[in-house]
């Protein structure tokens, strides 16, 4: 991207690359375009890598994941709701019973008797 240079083993920031990759927005990236920050900082190729602190940012990826994994008005045992999360987490970024708790807790998925739904 020539923001550094390097010759004989030594590497150089390129400060006036540097400072036009800032005025421009930094480097363009392969993401979709449209596509919310929150979920381009949070998920890599459809997996969590880390779940946000933030409670806002939480909440954009806790709802995606949501319209992603389940059809609204139907009914979820919790055994289906571990199945479907489960691949979010394949990266370590999470667990399922954290994103299942989350996604109740956010009120994007309602729990009664053991059975989940989508609103």
């Amino acid at each position: 991207m020539g923001l550094v240079t390097g010759a004989d083993g030594t590497l150089a920031a390129d400060e006036a690359s540097l400072r036009a990759t800032a005025r421009d927005g930094g480097p363009a990236d392969d993401a979709e375009p449209g596509v919310d920050p929150v979920l381009r900082t949070f998920l890599r190729a459809g997996v969590l890598v880390n779940l946000p602190a933030q409670r806002g940012r939480r909440r954009v990826l806790l709802a995606h994941i949501a319209e992603q994994s389940f059809e609204p008005g139907t009914r979820y045992p919790e055994r289906a709701v571990d199945d479907a999360l489960k691949p979010w987490c394949a990266a370590g970024g999470s667990d399922h019973a954290t994103l299942r708790r989350y996604l109740i807790d956010e009120q994007l998925l309602t729990r009664e008797h053991g059975i989940y739904q989508r609103l």
